[in-house]
């Protein structure tokens, strides 16, 4: 990174905020140009004004800095478009991708797939799309924009393109091999809910469900034993028919 880094209206959104010193605010942000930053934001701690109403997550928002090391200064913000209006179960899933993208994203890796799928999230999101389809596409994009792809599309032990009435186990290591075992294993998959995953076709609540549990498997090795908080919450909430 260069001494002194001046950077003039990128594209981005306030993923995290809290309070730094007496009347700042410490912000972590995804942008289109630079990926995750953080930027001290002067004076917004307190009131009630233009510049901390835009720094909201799920704003759309052009940012300027001046950074040296890893913490910059937010020397500028506007509005790029409404605020996401997101509720209830919508507005869960907001955050959980906003902790998903934080704790997958370093900071200082420039990333313009990871904002692209982040943004498509939120508009999704914002059109009341299906929470838990739209959660499942934005984890598998998510991955890939990480460079986390999944092998979904062949046997990996014959090499042979899956078969939509067979079933498949899948390590997460190499990806699905052919298995006699149809049920009760976790890591189990009908042909057809991979390719649906795959495809980004999750239609229907068996396909979604599958989703569900692969990605899930796939997230925790990268995440470690430290769960979600939003997850859990937004899971909760579902269960109980809220």
């Amino acid at each position: 990174m260069a001494d002194r880094e001046q950077v003039q209206l990128t594209h981005g959104f306030v993923l995290h905020q809290r309070p730094y010193r007496n009347t700042s605010q410490l912000l972590e942000c995804l942008t289109e140009t630079h990926g995750r930053v953080a930027l001290v934001a002067q004076g917004t701690k307190r009131g009630h004004g233009e510049r901390r109403a835009l720094l909201q997550p799920f704003m759309p928002i052009l940012l300027s800095w001046l950074r040296r090391g890893e913490l910059g200064r937010l020397t500028h913000v506007e509005a790029d478009g409404a605020s996401h209006d997101l509720a209830a179960q919508h507005l869960l899933a907001g955050f959980y991708a906003n902790e998903l993208v934080l704790r997958l994203l370093a900071r200082g890796d420039p990333n313009s797939e990871v904002f692209s799928c982040y943004s498509r999230c939120l508009a999704e999101l914002g059109a009341r799309a299906h929470v838990a389809r739209t959660l499942r596409l934005f984890e598998l994009r998510l991955l890939r924009a990480l460079g986390y792809g999944l092998e979904l599309t062949v046997d990996t032990e014959t090499g042979e393109p899956l078969q939509g009435e067979a079933h498949y186990l899948f390590e997460l290591e190499r990806g699905p091999r052919m298995t006699d075992r149809s049920s009760g294993q976790d890591e189990v998959y009908s042909g057809y809910e991979l390719m649906a995953l795959h495809d980004q076709t999750l239609y229907d609540e068996a396909s979604v469900r599958a989703a569900q549990r692969l990605l899930g498997r796939v997230l925790k090795a990268y995440l470690g034993e430290r769960p979600l908080q939003s997850r859990k919450v937004l899971k909760d909430i579902v269960a109980r028919g809220l």
